[in-house]
């Protein structure tokens, strides 16, 4: 009885490893957190805030919102990117992209967005950032932006 037992639940296991390709896949605690970056086309600072969803091993969706505050007409932008995790040693690099959304002086427009950057070790309650940013729109940008993730 207990070598069908045993049986069992090693069939189990070894089928649940055929699954997962023979080790066990880890998935990120969702996170949010604050930022801080440079618009070098407005020639300003911006303020916002990331939430980070991770959707696999590699991949996560970040909405992130940012605000410019004291420049006239209130602009701001919201971002929906996809970020990945390439196979590196630490993992800590990482690239993306995604749709941007911005306003100012009371029109708008859509591009697209190109980053990269890097992000600290997971061991830490928190995992800052740098990233550097192209936004595609009407007028091309270049940002550069820092900011902290905290697990929920």
């Amino acid at each position: 009885m207990v070598v069908a037992g045993l049986a069992v639940v090693a069939t189990a296991v070894e089928g649940q490893r055929r699954v997962r390709g023979g080790r066990a896949v880890r998935v990120d605690r969702p996170g949010v957190g604050p930022r801080i970056g440079y618009d070098f086309d407005v020639e300003h600072v911006f303020l916002g805030g990331q939430l980070n969803l991770p959707v696999g091993r590699r991949w996560a969706l970040v909405p992130s919102a940012e605000f410019y505050p004291g420049v006239n007409g209130s602009p701001f932008r919201l971002n929906a990117d996809l970020k990945y995790h390439p196979p590196t040693v630490y993992g800590l690099f990482y690239f993306g992209a995604g749709f941007a959304y911005l306003h100012a002086n009371g029109g708008s427009d859509a591009g697209a967005n190109l980053f990269a950057g890097w992000e600290g070790r997971r061991a830490r309650p928190f995992r800052p950032f740098l990233e550097a940013k192209f936004v595609f729109a009407d007028n091309t940008s270049f940002n550069v932006l820092a900011g902290l993730n905290f697990p929920l």
